[in-house]
């Protein structure tokens, strides 16, 4: 057997090896990765198709900021040429639930001819809330295209923190 069978591509021929079936290995090892990820991110109970997708128009899923601190959770969601009627906040079965819809038009007519564009998008984020935390006094705030959701932690949940001494 001589080494160049082995090889999946020969020498001084400037072209992609092919996987026995005639797929590109690099889409193969990207639809892998993205099976990868599927499949992790189905363990957290989360809506994963569009997950990936770039682009509003797909139905993709806003960045979110998520921040602990001994008082509160913080939930910081970029929702860019979003306004505030756009966005829907709403909490059920111990989730945060983040949607946010975008239509626009524009018609411009000028020197004869007519310009018409239009775009929509639609985003949808769900975030997890542990126990412990005050649904009845969570608030949203949203200002520039950034909203950000407030849950205080119960007083039963800010009193069971207990701190750990470090020793040298």
């Amino acid at each position: 057997m001589n080494i160049k069978e082995l090889t999946p591509w020969s020498h001084g021929k400037r072209h992609m090896p092919m996987s026995r079936d005639g797929e590109d290995p690099l889409r193969m090892l990207q639809s892998e990765v993205n099976r990868a990820f599927e499949q992790f991110w189905r363990g957290f109970d989360l809506p994963t198709s569009g997950a990936w997708d770039t682009g509003l128009a797909s139905g993709s899923m806003p960045p979110v900021d998520v921040r602990e601190t001994g008082k509160e959770i913080e939930i910081v969601a970029e929702l860019p040429g979003m306004d505030k009627g756009d966005v829907d906040v709403s909490v059920a079965d111990g989730t945060l639930i983040i949607r946010g819809e975008k239509k626009a038009e524009h018609e411009k007519e000028e020197k004869g001819y007519r310009l018409r564009e239009r775009s929509f998008g639609r985003v949808e984020r769900v975030v997890p809330l542990p126990e412990g935390v005050d649904l009845d006094a969570v608030q949203a705030k949203f200002k520039n295209g950034v909203l950000t959701v407030t849950v205080p932690k119960t007083a039963e949940a800010r009193s069971a923190i207990k701190r750990i001494a470090i020793q040298h």
